[in-house]
């Protein structure tokens, strides 16, 4: 009767852990800075999806639109930077956009990613809302 009671707790102990497991939010935007997530793709010149899900939108930075002049090489000059490497992320004040995209600053190794887009000439400083803390320093990339 012992040898039952055990194997009945191990199957319910296990299905706990897996319906647990199930309904754990994983895939859930994160509120502290993202640090040593994956690039999975880049999308344009200033926004890229992570393998978690996640898209992040680079702030301080415009590039040009898909089918823009510079547009492609924008996009190429970002996923040649990022694309499958790992990177830190840096929350402002604001955590998503009006479409749900994260809006961070990045960093591949010891790359500041939004102000290397601007120092090569793939994008330009753009300010918008109350995520302007780095701009002036992105913005002085090009002395």
């Amino acid at each position: 009767m012992k040898k039952l009671t055990a194997i009945l707790f191990l199957i319910t102990l296990i299905l706990v852990i897996f319906v647990f497991a199930l309904n754990y939010p994983f895939d859930k935007i994160k509120t502290e800075d993202n640090n040593g997530e994956r690039v999975l793709r880049v999308i344009d010149g200033d926004t890229f999806e992570l393998y978690n899900g996640n898209k992040v939108r680079l702030i301080c930075v415009d590039a040009p639109e898909l089918g823009s002049k510079g547009g492609e090489e924008s996009k190429e000059f970002l996923a040649e930077m990022i694309e499958g490497r790992e990177i830190r992320l840096e929350k402002d004040s604001s955590e998503t956009d009006r479409y749900g995209r994260l809006l961070r600053y990045a960093y591949v190794e010891d790359v500041f990613v939004n102000k290397e887009l601007v120092r090569q000439g793939y994008a330009s400083v753009f300010r918008y809302g109350n995520d302007t803390r780095r701009c002036d320093e992105i913005d002085g990339s090009m002395n």
